[in-house]
């Protein structure tokens, strides 16, 4: 089903999660070694965001305290960098790839094996990236004094010790719930511009409003740790890894992928022929894979691999034609159906 050219900077909410589903498929199949090398990014760059927000924290130790919300908007608005370095740059996070491998489980392109062995060499990966950047951190004295010193244990026992485990877990359905919808809303936008702040907005939320991101706990729990907080390698384990993963899991494959599926996803299987990209190309979501799966187009059965360049190769053709249809004046197209009668009657 062919649709005309959109000259608006964003895509249609039904092509965006197509283009989720074809990046989930991608990111299944994708060579281990560059899985784990874009995972261990990942975590090293959302840790760049984690320790600018504990210099900011550390900070404004006065400020917490007289105006605390203060603070908590100023955190939203610099832990995001990280996010969106690593966006950018084709960095992942486990949090976000329960949206992808969730849509191409539920589509049937991937089976649950391979989908829950991607996602554990994902999290991993960010494990060991966000511990080789606590490394930096620590040995480069960025908060080795007071007040940042302080800060680092005052809200690594925030996390940890303050609340309960089932405040964990709600914190971090409710964290992954935006992480993803800014992931899809990304998926929306034809601009680096448009795509940062879609990145931007829920990120902001979710850290100003105190939710829980696993990804994040890897960086922000242990420097307290390091530092003389009075929390066990166990509990945090428990508390700010497996909680806040269990909570991530189910605010973005339930909430985000499994709802957007079914809108979007699951209606449009085997109906759906083109994503417009207008007059800009999307941006890219990840390098090919050198295993080629298959995903379905329409009626037909095409390489991962391909599908995108039919996709845009699709869409200049319509273009053009487009283009042939508008350039005909009234008089000329009333001139050939008058030609044409004449044709006729000749016959």
């Amino acid at each position: 089903m062919s649709k005309p050219t959109s000259t608006s900077d964003h895509l249609d909410a039904d092509d965006a999660a197509m283009l989720l589903l074809t990046a989930g498929i991608s990111k299944a199949y994708q060579r281990l070694d560059y899985m784990i090398v874009r995972n261990f990014i990942g975590g090293a760059l959302v840790s760049v965001g984690g320790l600018v927000t504990l210099l900011v924290k550390g900070g404004c130790d006065g400020l917490s305290e007289s105006n605390p919300a203060v603070v908590q908007l100023l955190l939203g608005l610099v832990f995001p960098v990280g996010l969106v370095m690593s966006t950018l740059t084709g960095g992942e996070l486990s949090t976000g790839n329960v949206l992808f491998l969730s849509i191409a489980l539920l589509q049937r392109k991937v089976p649950l094996w391979r989908s829950v062995y991607c996602f554990l060499v994902s999290f991993f990966a960010n494990l060991a990236g966000s511990l080789f950047y606590l490394v930096i951190a620590h040995y480069g004295h960025i908060l080795s004094e007071d007040p940042y010193l302080t800060g680092t244990i005052v809200f690594a026992n925030d996390k940890v010790l303050v609340p309960s485990a089932s405040t964990v877990f709600v914190r971090a359905v409710g964290c992954n719930w935006l992480i993803c919808i800014g992931v899809y809303t990304a998926f929306l936008s034809r601009t680096v511009v448009s795509r940062v702040i879609s990145i931007w907005i829920p990120i902001f939320t979710f850290v100003a409003v105190g939710f829980e991101n696993s990804v994040a706990n890897m960086f922000l729990v242990p420097i307290g740790m390091i530092n003389g907080a009075p929390i066990s390698v166990g509990l945090f384990i428990w508390k700010s890894l497996l909680l806040s993963t269990l909570g991530n899991m189910v605010g973005g494959g339930f909430f985000v992928a499994l709802v957007y599926w079914y809108l979007y996803v699951f209606p449009a299987d085997g109906a759906k022929d083109e994503i417009d990209m207008g007059n800009e190309s999307i941006l890219p979501i990840t390098e090919p894979s050198t295993v080629a799966p298959i995903t379905q187009i329409g009626n037909r059965s095409v390489p991962l691999s391909d599908s995108m360049e039919s996709f845009n190769r699709r869409n200049r053709k319509f273009r053009l034609m487009s283009h042939d249809a508008n350039s005909v004046s009234p008089t000329d197209a009333s001139r050939s159906g008058a030609n044409s009668d004449t044709d006729e009657k000749a016959e």
